[in-house]
């Protein structure tokens, strides 16, 4: 599935007035804002060794289409042997007048040997207090990276104080967990929520990996409120 996203709410053209000197009084000028549009997915899973084929961005510019040579594209990733690891690009595009147009992707290059690691999405049905379908219709990347055996995953509330209500990173509640033979999760560790330091997991239930479908699955208390969350892989 492709996500499209507009990088630049602004008016695609602004009249600009000239400062009031000899030569450029009472003169008008004209510039004209590039929109930038990611093509693809913004959060990509992607196998390690395996060139990166990457579906670029479109500017749009007074209702052109720019050339792509004129796009500058950034990574720390090496596209033609991707190794394993969390990155972006980094697309931008300068108008003649300097005005920049941005955009970034987020790949996640895992090892063929570990295909759980990588960006997964918090499922419509992940609950809060039992009844709050909190992600339903909205997106909340959630990333999951090996840890000595293990799976670190950096949100265990899905997203919903980080997220859903925009308290930012500070507030997602990161925890390592263990898969069992049979699929069962167990919580190795977490680290508390910095702005609540006295807040406590309280209990952590009815947790599952399921490979077939690449989704994990737990309820976790927290603060006396329950949270039951689902994340699939992308």
């Amino acid at each position: 599935m492709k996500k499209y996203i507009s990088l630049l709410a602004v008016p695609a053209l602004a009249l600009l007035m000239g400062a009031c000197s000899k030569d450029t009084e009472n003169t008008t000028w004209v510039t004209y804002y590039p929109q930038m549009t990611v093509e693809g997915d913004l959060y990509v899973n992607w196998e390690a060794g395996r060139a990166f084929q990457d579906p670029g961005v479109t500017v749009i510019m007074n209702g052109e289409e720019m050339s792509t040579d004129l796009v500058t594209v950034s990574t720390s990733m090496d596209l033609a042997n991707p190794q394993p690891g969390f990155y972006t690009i980094t697309y931008g595009f300068t108008n003649p007048e300097g005005i920049v147009a941005q955009a970034t992707r987020n790949i996640a290059v895992y090892p063929a040997s570990d295909p759980i690691v990588g960006y997964y999405v918090t499922d419509a049905n992940s609950l809060r207090s039992g009844s709050e379908a909190f992600a339903a219709g909205k997106f909340f990347p959630i990333k999951v990276t090996a840890s000595n055996g293990a799976y670190a995953v950096n949100d265990l509330l899905g997203g919903y104080y980080d997220l859903d209500r925009g308290y930012g990173s500070g507030y997602a509640l990161p925890g390592v967990l263990s898969i069992g033979t049979g699929g069962e999760l167990n919580l190795d560790s977490y680290t508390k929520i910095a702005g609540w330091p006295d807040n406590e997991v309280e209990d952590f239930d009815d947790a599952t990996y399921d490979a077939s479908t690449k989704t994990f699955h737990w309820v976790v208390g927290y603060a006396g409120t329950p949270f039951d969350i689902y994340i699939t892989k992308l």
